[in-house]
């Protein structure tokens, strides 16, 4: 009788045990999945405000440089303004991405307004600019912003903030005058000028 009650209590140990562990399991899921959602909320509203931030140094360098009457020689660009944005260097400790998506009507989608059957006028609609904030380390989280219509193509990207600066080009490709707004390395501007 006494083995038998030996094992009992042995075995009435091991299932305390195995309980514990069971709980101590469930409290360390819960709160790892607490956390992880707190740090992807917080993310995201950090994206959305860099994102605001940019948008808000794109109209300001939109609005100083539209009315520059400077016309750069032909196959060449001018540098018309220039604005530092200071971005932080990581948002929540993670490593983070800004990009520019421009609008461009050879993306655009064509419809038709038809009336008593009969089409009335083409429609075209254009998506617009965009600026993608999104982090390059676990949690991903993306941010997607419109950029208010401008008549200006944007591109470019960075990372970390590191050459966070926005730059405002005119640029002359054989005759035909772009703006262009460029965050990161402008050493390369590109625009689409001609479909074939």
């Amino acid at each position: 009788m006494a083995k038998t009650k030996a094992q009992a209590q042995l075995i009435e140990y091991i299932l305390t045990f195995l309980f514990g562990i069971l709980v101590l399991v469930t409290i360390s899921t819960l709160f790892y999945t607490f956390y992880s959602r707190a740090l992807k909320i917080e993310i995201e509203q950090s994206l959305n405000q860099l994102a605001v931030q940019i948008a808000e140094g794109i109209i300001k360098a939109y609005e100083n440089a539209q009315n520059i009457k400077s016309q750069p020689s032909n196959m060449t660009s001018q540098l018309l303004y220039e604005l530092n944005l200071n971005l932080p260097r990581a948002i929540s400790n993670k490593n983070y991405e800004v990009i520019f998506v421009t609008s461009n009507p050879v993306w655009g989608s064509v419809g038709s307004i038809v009336i008593n059957g009969q089409s009335v006028t083409p429609l075209v609609k254009t998506p617009g600019a965009k600026i993608i904030a999104k982090t390059t380390q676990d949690p991903e989280v993306t941010v997607e912003y419109d950029v208010p219509n401008i008549n200006v193509i944007l591109q470019g990207m960075c990372q970390n903030g590191v050459n966070g600066k926005l730059r405002y080009y005119r640029v002359n490709i054989n005759g035909n005058l772009n703006d262009i707004i460029v965050i990161g390395n402008p050493e390369l501007l590109t625009t689409i000028t001609s479909v074939v």
